[in-house]
């Protein structure tokens, strides 16, 4: 069941948005960047707003800025890919978070296409091959539920790309 019509506590002011910025910086959350192709246009972004859904059916989600032209770039493919990034590729983070064009964030990438037709880049620990089941606005972000049509993981136990308080980090051995 979906609703939108929750109306016992709308008389509460919203918290400020530098506050939850700030309490947001207290969870760190792994880094992932999403890719999306359409009539040969390709773009991508870091994106850490990113959660398994449900396992059957396999759906992920993602929460994209709608300022960003990814967004309207996957609502026109209908497909998107999710690399889960290891601490080895700071630098393709890093890149994918600029605001470059899409040409120069794939330059000297050894890109394939995905089952979905969404640009894929190996190497990650996890990529996510998703074509685009349902959206969900909300305030500035277009939520982008993706149904995976294939999964390509390392078997092995890696070490995630992970970002807390403003700076990028890696795991540290298991206690």
């Amino acid at each position: 069941m979906h609703r939108i019509d929750f109306k016992k506590h709308s008389r509460l002011i919203s918290a400020s948005p530098e506050s939850l910025r700030d309490a947001m910086r207290q969870f760190a959350s792994g880094v992932t960047i999403v890719t999306a192709e359409h009539e040969g246009e390709r773009y991508g972004i870091t994106v850490s707003a990113f959660t398994a859904v449900s396992l059957e059916p396999p759906v992920i989600m993602v929460a994209i800025n709608t300022a960003s032209a990814l967004a309207n770039l996957i609502l026109k493919a209908e497909h998107f890919a999710v690399h889960i990034l290891s601490a080895d590729q700071l630098e393709l983070s890093t890149r994918f978070a600029d605001t470059i064009s899409g040409p120069e964030k794939y330059a000297g990438l050894a890109v394939k296409v995905g089952e979905s037709g969404a640009p894929v880049v190996p190497g990650s620990l996890a990529i996510l091959d998703c074509v685009l089941d349902q959206t969900l606005l909300v305030g500035t972000h277009m939520l982008m539920f993706g149904r995976v049509v294939l999964v390509d993981a390392v078997e092995e136990q890696g070490n995630p790309l992970i970002y807390y308080h403003r700076h990028y980090r890696g795991l540290a051995e298991d206690w």
